[in-house]
């Protein structure tokens, strides 16, 4: 159990550093017109924020700490 929560922490960890760096984007589709039955979408491509990044960042020392100092 040790080494899966400092696994599982240092991936959360990496994603976090990938998304402060600004390599995390998601695909965002909002309606731009719509006249009768037609639709007019356009699709974007947005950053995930960088606080969010430094949340999983804490999120995943805080899950290492706990690995580190959990005993058998």
């Amino acid at each position: 159990m040790r080494i899966a929560l400092i696994v599982v922490g240092l991936l959360v960890a990496l994603g976090g550093l990938w998304v402060v760096l600004g390599k995390g984007s998601y695909q965002s589709t909002e309606t731009a017109a719509k006249v009768g039955p037609l639709t007019l979408q356009a699709t974007s491509d947005k950053t995930i924020p960088a606080p969010i990044g430094y949340g999983l960042i804490v999120v995943g020392g805080v899950l290492v700490a706990a690995g580190a100092l959990r005993k058998r």
